[in-house]
């Protein structure tokens, strides 16, 4: 039997993405999309894009939780703006014991509010890297898009390679600040532009060491982000220095190795572009090498990959699901 799903901040970019995903997946119900400030107006008024999948469906208010008493799992996907889990993760949890529902919530948050926290039971959710955590859990913090790009290149290097030092530079598209109106996102400023911005501090920065020390890795790194004019996408280019120069085919090697199991992350011999990759859930890295040099190219969607794409990922992994359910499907170049 197929699990109910429910979506939290259901007008979302992350959500209409969750949205569009999920209808390839046979393991889930067509999600329930709850948003305050739409509810009752339909779904195709936020994401026209989901026409032929929710042509009747309306976001609601909020959730009768006790109708799903009768299911043994309950999916739910947070898509809300940084902040607003946390805020009332008390109040849902309260809601969920009353409803008789709360030992059979999986809940998975796509937000920054829970990436760095300790002792609320909520797994780090890098799939590649945690999927032993992630066997099971209840819980998953889903990790950022810069974050996702950055520890994917980042990790088998700093394991196998040991630089000297690495700096990091990423531009991606508007709809990585969210669907609110804003200095990034306004199209008279960001169109024909490229603006950096937080360089040296931003969050992601936190998540990505993290991760490193949990794989035992240390380095000297630092990164720099771009707000770009295209509206979706990350492009990463990452430089690192060696005391040895590097071996070309030992870098593509590393890469082949650690990621021989993984279904949405190749290495590519020729440096990856942003349209190959744009609506999927692939991620593709490529290099080169100079001297003491060496430089890696990463190239992911940060709706789908950084985000929507991965979360679901992460429920087939708790769920002991095949990682790539509902996932395997190619879908193009895409609006938002």
């Amino acid at each position: 039997m197929a699990d109910p799903v429910v979506i939290l901040g259901g007008s979302s970019f992350g959500a209409g993405e969750l949205a569009r995903l999920l209808t390839a997946h046979d393991g889930v119900e067509r999600p329930i999309l709850v948003s305050r400030s739409h509810a009752g107006s339909p779904v195709t008024s936020v994401h026209p894009h989901l026409e032929s999948a929710y042509p009747d469906d309306r976001f609601v208010s909020q959730v009768d939780w006790s109708g799903l008493r009768g299911v043994s799992r309950i999916i739910v996907f947070s898509a809300m703006r940084a902040g607003e889990l946390a805020g009332m993760l008390g109040s849902l949890e309260t809601q969920w014991i009353g409803a008789g529902v709360d030992d059979r919530i999986l809940l998975i948050d796509l937000s920054a509010d829970f990436r760095l926290e300790e002792g609320r039971g909520f797994v780090y959710g890098l799939s590649e890297w945690m999927r032993g955590p992630l066997a099971g859990a209840t819980r998953i913090a889903n990790p950022g898009c810069f974050a996702t790009a950055l520890a994917l290149g980042l990790v088998p290097l700093a394991r196998e390679l040991h630089p000297r030092d690495v700096s990091a530079v990423a531009l991606t598209g508007s709809t990585g600040a969210g669907v609110t109106p804003g200095i990034r996102t306004h199209h008279p400023l960001r169109a024909h532009n490229c603006v950096p911005y937080h360089p040296f501090e931003h969050r992601h920065i936190g998540e990505v060491n993290r991760l490193l020390a949990r794989q035992a890795c240390t380095l000297d790194w630092s990164f720099i982000p771009y707000a770009a004019p295209w509206v979706r996408g990350i492009s990463l280019t990452i430089e690192a220095r060696f005391d040895e120069a590097p071996d070309q085919n030992r870098l593509a090697t590393i890469f082949r190795t650690s990621y021989a199991g993984s279904p949405f992350v190749r290495w590519t011999e020729t440096l990856p572009e942003l349209t190959w990759i744009v609506g999927s859930n692939r991620c593709l890295i490529g290099g080169c090498c100079q001297g003491r040099r060496a430089a890696l190219f990463v190239v992911l969607d940060n709706l789908v990959k950084g985000m929507a794409g991965q979360a679901i990922q992460n429920l087939n992994l708790a769920s002991g699901w095949p990682e790539d359910r509902g996932l395997g499907q190619w879908v193009g170049p895409y609006p938002v």
